[in-house]
């Protein structure tokens, strides 16, 4: 993996990295787009906190705005989810699956032991 694709993939974790995030990503996943007055009612906060949460998600390339009159709502942003924070994780699972168990690994050693 390339440093620029692991640039990419730490700002995609650093954005999740809020439970409050992690939230809108779920609500966006679960209702399409979402104007910005419903993420507020939905999460029960102010205006400046939801827009502070919305610009690091937004600035992570995670979501997208789309302006209509003055309300702007969001919605995700499939191709950068399903992107190199993906591929990251799908090649560490598939390594974790690859690699031998702590367990096995200290059976083993044991055996070579005795």
């Amino acid at each position: 993996m390339q440093e620029a694709d692991m640039a990419d993939i730490d700002v995609v974790f650093k954005a999740l990295g809020d439970p409050v995030r992690i939230q809108v990503v779920r609500m966006l996943a679960l209702n399409g787009e979402m104007c910005v007055c419903k993420v507020m009612e939905e999460l029960g906060m102010t205006q400046s906190a939801v827009s502070h949460h919305l610009a690091a998600l937004k600035n992570a390339g995670i979501i997208r705005p789309r302006r209509e009159m003055q309300w702007i709502h969001y919605s995700l942003n499939r191709e950068v989810l399903d992107g190199e924070a993906i591929s990251f994780l799908r090649e560490v699972l598939k390594d974790l699956d690859a690699a031998p168990s702590d367990r096995e690994q200290v059976c083993t050693l044991r055996k070579e032991e005795d």
